[in-house]
């Protein structure tokens, strides 16, 4: 059977019927039908709960300025699912979906891979096929038991843990700490961000089991100035000043200052990245959706955010009091279920005018009806709209064009917002 892109689509998209699976003996023994595609090239691995994506891009962007042709494997996906596999910042064509579905769709179905797996797999496939000098792999939840976890790499990097999926990964830090660190391997260094101590103190212990050397960013690392997004750094006389990484928000200064650790650690390994490169690839990269910040003329700012979990919500707060000081915005939200929906709300109202729940386009949504019943808005105006389209458009209506619009509490709700608006 020969497919298009859409069937070939449709096709991964079903593997979702399979549900989400953890372990490592489905794909591993799928890659090795295929070559093992991934023993190919160099790679890094990156885990956490927050912040995995923006300093996975912000790494790739900085190797590819300094000249390595690159990889960057990332989920979820805001509109298309290609967006999750790139080299040198362009997305996987659909030729090449279509070519790896014709080429396995037999062998995908035979073992029943599920989509997380499939995605992984065409992702390690095409690095291979584009001849890629390295790739930055995200995992896609967890570690331990994560689809991606089939690599042999420079360098494994942990960016924050906090509480989130903890019906999968556990009820406490020290629990999903525990998971997130199964992508640590003998030798191989492994960096962390600025961990609870409760977490950084597994990684640790894991780092003794298996002899990986553990490598700390350190506030002595790096001087962030939030206000005008700007970061110095200096690491053993590696000295970068007034570094402006186009990615907004206090958070985003630590992650920046986690790529640029990363790089001073991939240097001993015998990667040339110059100062320039590092300076250029952090101002150069995309990551949409991050406190991503819209302004059109005679229109009200929209700013888009993913955060979908307390921790998230937290950073998103501290951005928007910095870029909008003393502001209050009109806050459209949309949950899956399964998250701490009330504590991602006492967050919000630091910054909410009103509320305006919306369903996102997935099973997964939680029913909006049920959610202003239970939910307490703190005395806070709260409406409800059967979809965002609806919510966006009366609040457009009714908004001037110095007013502020936050779209946020869902990749699904972002996605939708980047489809139809962006």
């Amino acid at each position: 059977m020969k497919h298009t892109y859409v069937s070939a689509e449709k096709f991964i998209l079903s593997r979702e019927f399979f549900g989400m699976k953890l372990g490592l003996e489905n794909i591993t023994r799928f890659l090795l039908s295929i070559g093992s595609p991934q023993t190919e090239y160099d790679t890094i691995h990156v885990a956490g709960t927050n912040g995995k994506g923006s300093t996975a891009a912000m790494l790739a962007t900085i190797l590819r300025s300094a000249g390595y042709k690159t990889g960057l494997f990332t989920s979820p996906h805001l509109v298309s699912l290609r967006e999750r596999i790139r080299v040198n910042g362009r997305i996987i064509p659909r030729r090449s979906v279509t070519a790896f579905v014709d080429r396995h769709r037999r062998e995908l179905t035979k073992r029943k891979l599920s989509f997380f797996e499939v995605i992984t797999a065409m992702a390690l496939a095409f690095f291979q096929r584009s001849a890629v000098d390295l790739a930055v792999i995200e995992t896609g939840l967890g570690g331990r038991l994560d689809a991606s976890n089939v690599l042999r790499p420079l360098l494994t990097i942990t960016t924050d843990i906090s509480l989130d999926h903890t019906e999968i990964l556990g009820h406490s830090l020290g629990k999903i700490a525990r998971e997130k660190a199964g992508i640590i391997k003998k030798s191989t260094p492994h960096l962390i961000g600025l961990l609870p101590n409760e977490a950084e103190r597994v990684i640790r212990e894991r780092c003794q089991v298996v002899g990986a050397p553990l490598r700390r960013l350190s506030r002595n690392n790096f001087a962030a100035d939030a206000l005008r997004n700007r970061l110095d750094f200096t690491w053993n006389g590696y000295r970068l000043k007034g570094l402006s990484p186009s990615l907004i928000g206090g958070h985003q200064l630590q992650n920046a200052a986690l790529a640029v650790r990363a790089v001073s650690i991939l240097s001993k390994s015998g990667l040339r990245v110059p100062g320039r490169a590092v300076r250029e690839g952090l101002s150069a990269t995309n990551w949409p959706g991050r406190f991503q910040v819209i302004r059109r003329r005679g229109r009200p700012t929209v700013v888009l955010d993913v955060c979908h979990n307390e921790s998230g919500v937290r950073a998103l707060i501290d951005s928007f009091k910095t870029s909008f000081p003393h502001r209050r915005a009109y806050v459209i939200v949309g949950f899956v279920k399964r998250k701490s929906h009330q504590a991602m709300i006492d967050v919000l109202c630091k910054i909410a005018a009103t509320f305006t729940l919306v369903p996102l386009r997935t099973k997964r949504s939680i029913d909006v009806k049920q959610a202003e019943a239970v939910l307490d808005f703190h005395d806070i105006p709260v409406a409800r709209c059967g979809s965002l389209s609806t919510a966006y458009r009366r609040l457009s209506r009714g908004c001037s064009a110095d007013d502020i619009i936050v779209v946020a509490g869902s990749h699904f709700l972002v996605g939708e917002f980047l489809e139809n608006y962006g």
